[in-house]
């Protein structure tokens, strides 16, 4: 089992993670604990770290600064940030309707 690494960042009380997080961050702490980088948003990460519970929904509700949650992973051209990946309409749903 792992520590969460927002809670090394924080350097509060460790606490077991029991999970990972997709986050956008330039916190140095956080980019050395990486277990992956799915990619670059500008000077920030996608970095994906282990994590528990009460930090996953403190980065969700946004107080952790310089934190927050990786819900878009693509930056298209022409843009200031980025942009949701949308799946085919084929993999939206299997209903006919």
């Amino acid at each position: 089992m792992s520590f969460c690494a927002i809670c090394m960042h924080l350097e509060v009380p460790l606490r077991q993670a029991t999970g990972t997080v997709g986050l956008i961050t330039s916190a140095r702490v956080l980019l050395d604990l990486q277990l992956d980088r799915v990619g670059e948003v500008g000077d920030e990460s996608h970095v994906i770290v282990h994590a528990c519970p009460e930090h996953v929904v403190d980065v969700y509700r946004g107080r952790i600064a310089g934190v927050r949650m990786a819900w878009r992973l693509a930056e298209p051209t022409g843009t200031d940030g980025p942009m949701a990946i949308r799946q085919s309409r084929a993999a939206e749903s299997s209903s006919r309707a």
